[in-house]
């Protein structure tokens, strides 16, 4: 939480106590009190410091200051962090910002109930009662390859025409609620969801869009100081053979001596996935399954990084592509176990 003014002190420290203690608030010099962090330099630096750092942010001030303060950091609705704003009497919660993604909307549902104040809630899937493409990838476990035409086949569901759901990765729709308009047995669909892990899915006639299931491991390991660049194109170019889509990649699974190298972080980050560090005792009980190599464990203590990595992280799940050298990067792909 960020305020600049007393009474957005005294609002924050109340929303600590309904939301039991969890947020960090920072505050002008002041205004500071016991636990609570300075805002250090300009305001718009220190929103950009905090939008690095924090998924949520709460803001209690004038709208105007949050939309000028951010703007200069705004990156894409993928990745910004959820954006609220607050008036300083807790009257109202408004979603500014990543309201689907970043959960800024259920955020400030959960936020306004806590304080018995009213969320302001203004996407208009939301208002409608509706369901965002968004929305949908979230909480089927997927990522949207192209946000272009999400926004253009929500636009067909807001618009409360029909809309069909392919389900090419048999993803469990247990527990999802879809409008009337948004079905896999939509008839005459104006517009079509697509569920596929291929790279290179088949397209429609109607404007449509993919969401890949997020389900794969990498088992990586890299020389030192390996660029990121260099190992986005190796991950782009084996997922190419192997014809799946590298947004769908969940982990990236490596040992604690490489946990810290920033070509990895890069790669993370360029597919939305996760980096899972595997301990070292983790990959002693499976190394032996693998090729082992003399060089590896002079340089780390191991037989091997790739494989039982990606075997530990899939759940020891099924490999789909054993250890590849790519010049100074091993790659190997695990999927979990099939129910």
């Amino acid at each position: 939480m960020i305020t600049v003014s007393r009474e957005g002190v005294d609002l924050a420290e109340r929303i600590q106590e309904v939301l039991d203690g969890v947020p960090v608030i920072y505050t002008m010099e002041k205004y500071l009190r016991e636990g609570i962090r300075p805002i250090e330099g300009k305001i718009g630096e220190c929103f950009g410091r905090l939008m690095a750092d924090y998924d949520t942010i709460v803001c209690i001030m004038a709208t105007g200051i949050v939309v000028r303060s951010i703007a200069p950091h705004l990156g894409h609705k993928s990745k910004d962090p959820g954006i609220l704003v607050l008036d300083t009497a807790g009257k109202y919660v408004i979603s500014l910002l990543s309201g689907h993604l970043g959960h800024a909307n259920a955020n400030a549902v959960k936020l306004a109930k806590r304080l018995g104040a009213e969320p302001v809630i203004t996407t208009g899937t939301d208002v409608k009662g509706s369901m965002a493409v968004d929305v949908l990838a979230e909480k089927l476990g997927c990522v949207i390859t192209d946000f272009t035409a999400a926004k253009n086949v929500t636009a067909e569901i807001l618009d409360g025409r029909p809309v069909l759901i392919v389900d090419e990765a048999g993803c469990d729709f247990t527990g999802v609620v879809l409008p009337e308009n948004l079905s896999l047995a939509a008839e005459d669909a104006a517009a079509v969801v697509l569920i596929s892990e291929k790279a290179v899915p088949g397209g429609y006639a109607v404007p449509w869009v993919q969401l890949a299931p997020k389900k794969y491991a990498v088992g990586i390991g890299c020389r030192r100081d390996m660029a990121g660049e260099r190992i986005i194109a190796a991950v782009k170019e084996t997922f190419a053979g192997l014809g799946i889509h590298p947004l769908a990649i969940k982990f990236f699974a490596t040992i604690g001596l490489k946990a810290g190298e920033p070509g990895i972080h890069e790669a993370c980050d360029h597919f939305y996935a996760e980096l899972k560090v595997i301990p070292d005792d983790f990959v002693k009980m499976v190394q032996g399954r693998f090729e082992g190599s003399d060089f590896v464990y002079k340089t780390t203590g191991l037989y091997a990084v790739s494989e039982p990595c990606g075997c530990v992280a899939s759940g020891f799940g099924d490999c789909i592509l054993e250890k590849q050298k790519c010049g100074g990067i091993t790659l190997s792909v695990w999927q979990p176990l099939k129910n």
